[in-house]
């Protein structure tokens, strides 16, 4: 059950940092889903932990993709498309879109952002 939650938190984290454009209800969503994924965490623990190693590999499994497909597909963006959508159509997060999601966290590190342009003498 905690494996469940520490994945649930890793994965909405992860979602939000990579596609930080999430406008002014980005953190609502951030913190309603995290409450009820692991909500849905703490219900299907109990049958997690009865089951075989299998069903407990399959289920874990089936609760993180779900997971991750629902929060990409209802994470609000500010440009009205879904971040399942840009993930599907290959716009994945680049360096300078993770610092700004760590920025929105609090997190700065420089180091993320490309290399500034060198400076042409006058």
């Amino acid at each position: 059950m905690i494996l469940l939650i520490i994945l649930n938190l890793a994965i909405n984290l992860a979602v939000f940092v990579s596609y930080p454009m999430s406008g002014v209800m980005g953190f609502t969503f951030l913190y309603i889903s995290a409450l009820l994924w692991t909500a849905f965490a703490i219900f299907i623990g109990r049958i997690v932990s009865q089951g075989s190693v299998f069903i407990k590999v399959v289920l874990t499994l089936v609760f993180v993709l779900l997971c991750a497909f629902l929060t990409l597909s209802f994470l609000p963006q500010i440009d009205k498309t879904t971040a399942l959508s840009k993930f599907s159509d290959g716009k994945y997060p680049d360096k300078r879109t993770i610092y700004m999601g760590l920025l929105r966290l609090g997190i700065d590190y420089p180091g993320l952002l490309p290399p500034a342009p060198p400076e042409k003498p006058v």
